[in-house]
């Protein structure tokens, strides 16, 4: 990606690689993410997630709950974790829109955001989200997506908030399995 951020913040200070692995069985998740990370914004130069949790499709309605965890390199490895739940509904075979709840208890951090997304055609997604990170800032973001393949898409997307000003973000996305089903 040409830069990471997250809830609206800047989180490098130009290209970021986000790899990640993750395992799943009946709905049950588990994985690890990671990306590099600008030490000035956020005490790190690199940043580590492990989450777990589960996640189902009830007709039109999906959801998924868990736990995730930080970890930063440098000066204190291990940030912080969220317990979070995303909510969603396929409106029509094109439209979705869904929410995000995220708790922080230790730190008493409330983030949640509603989301929107259209498939305009098999390949062309568009999408948009409001958000607001309690007692600290909003943010939005609007963007549009383009399947190259299966498994591979280019995604442009405008995000802004009230902190830090408006960037657009460009990235390349591969998903591949494993261990195919």
């Amino acid at each position: 990606t040409s830069r990471y951020i997250s809830r609206g913040a800047d989180n490098s200070d130009g290209p970021a690689f986000q790899p990640w692995v993750e395992a799943e069985i009946n709905g049950f998740y588990a994985g690890i993410w990671a990306s590099n990370t600008d030490l000035a914004l956020t005490g790190g130069r690199y940043e580590v997630d492990l989450y777990a949790g589960y996640r189902n499709e009830i007709g039109a309605f999906s959801y998924d709950f868990g736990y995730a965890r930080y970890y930063y390199r440098n000066p204190s490895s291990n940030c912080c974790g969220e317990v979070y739940l995303n909510l969603g509904v396929a409106v029509t075979d094109r439209i979705g829109v869904g929410t995000e709840l995220y708790d922080d208890p230790s730190a008493e951090i409330y983030n949640i955001s509603v989301l929107g997304d259209y498939a305009a055609t098999d390949r062309i997604g568009l999408s948009a989200e409001l958000g607001r990170v309690e007692s600290s800032h909003n943010y939005w973001s609007v963007g549009a997506s383009y399947g190259l393949t299966d498994s591979m898409s280019v995604d442009l997307a405008w995000h802004d908030s009230n902190i830090d000003k408006g960037r657009l973000v460009l990235s390349l996305s591969m998903d591949f399995a494993l261990f195919p089903r």
